[in-house]
Parts: structure tokens; sequence; C-alpha cells
């Protein structure tokens, strides 16, 4: 690794001239060491967790639902975002997985922990991978209104690495647990148990977690 790990740049000013239901826009205003100055537009996101989901006979379950930012559907792993204050990883990874796909049960694995779009937004998904669910046993939680269409798809591994790639530009958060899932499969590659997170961590939704200056400028640690 290369750098120092800290800002080419001091910022002169900031202010979040939006502030919405999910996100919030900072704007900094930043000078560098020879007094040349710009803006730095960023998203500020509360985080989401995400799951690649194998089921007990083995299969991938994936979504097929209409994302309206884009104009269309995308074939994606179940995620959700941090939205319930004071809620733990696992337990919003649960609810998400009930909600989404119907299933219960089976073992989660932690896989990593990453930067979605580093260039303008600090969201971050905490990846896990959660094997051997099964249907739910009797009714459901309510699933949101906004997911109204969402369809399940349960493939074989291969299937669903084809059909997450075959029409780019596809889902990044898919692409990555697939990624990460074949090299597990094939012996190449498993989560370093030293940077798994804490079992017992909630996250904090975005109002009640620290500042870009209280982050400080390295990545924040996994946490769940």
């Amino acid at each position: 690794m290369t750098g120092s790990g800290q800002p080419p740049f001091q910022v002169l000013e900031r202010s979040r001239p939006f502030h919405g239901h999910v996100v919030d826009v900072r704007v900094d205003r930043i000078v560098s060491p020879d007094g040349r100055t710009g803006t730095r537009e960023v998203v500020e996101h509360p985080g989401a967790v995400a799951a690649l989901v194998i089921d007990q006979a083995g299969a991938v379950l994936l979504v097929d639902q209409w994302r309206h930012a884009i104009g269309g559907r995308l074939i994606e792993i179940p995620a959700g975002k941090y939205d319930v204050s004071g809620e733990y990883v696992e337990d919003a990874l649960r609810r998400e997985l009930a909600e989404e796909l119907r299933v219960e049960g089976g073992t989660l694995t932690w896989l990593t922990t990453f930067y979605t779009t580093p260039g303008w937004s600090d969201e971050v998904v905490d990846l896990f991978l959660a094997e051997g669910v099964h249907p739910i046993d009797g009714d459901g939680p309510e699933a949101d209104w906004e997911e109204a269409g969402m369809e399940v798809v349960r493939l074989s591994y291969e299937e669903a690495l084809t059909l997450a790639s075959a029409r780019p530009p596809g889902d990044s958060k898919t692409l990555v647990a697939l990624g990460l899932y074949g090299l597990r499969r094939a012996g190449l590659w498993s989560p370093d148990p030293s940077s798994e997170p804490p079992p017992d961590a909630p996250r904090r939704r975005a109002e009640s977690r620290p500042s870009a200056d209280e982050r400080g400028s390295g990545p924040r640690p996994p946490v769940p």
C-alpha cells in the first residue's frame, strides 16, 4: 500500500444542501497545498447489508426487481439499507431475506465489506453468504409496497453468474458476491477471520453516524 493515508488537501468549508429520506448530500470546498481550490460533492448513505443466498438444495436465490433510478429491472442478491435505529446487522439481514425471499434459517458467513462508489458516495455494503435457508413456515412479514413486482429467481451458481453478467451493466454487489463465492467454491479464497466483524454490533442510521471528520480519512471498519 502506498500513500500517507492523509488527504492531499484541506477542507475550507462544508455544507449539506440536501437532506433526503435516504441520503444527504455534502459539499466540501477544498484547497491544495499550492493554493488551488475546488469542490467535492459527496452522497452520504447509511449503508446496507446484502447476502448471496443458497437454499438447502444448493440453488442460488436472486431477485428480479424494478429499479427506478435506472428505469429498468435488475437481477440482484437481496439487500436492504440500515434504516432501523440500533438494529443489529444479522437482524437487518434476516429481515430482508424474510421480506424479499420469504426464507429463514441457515447459517450466515461474513464475506467482505466494501464501498460501492467511493468516487462520490460513502456507502458501504456488508456482504454475507447465507447457506441452507428454507421457506418460511406460515405467513412471513409483509413486503414493502415499493417492492411490488419483485420476483424470486432460483438458479444454479453457473446460471446465476451468467444471468447477472450477461446483460451489462450489472449490479455491483451481485457481481462481487458471485465472484467471491466462485473463488471460495474453487478453494482459491476465504474470508480473513481476523477481519470478521463482531456479531453484536448494531449499525447506526445516517443521522446518528459520525461525520467524515470524526471517522477520519481511513475506511470504516466492518461492523457486524
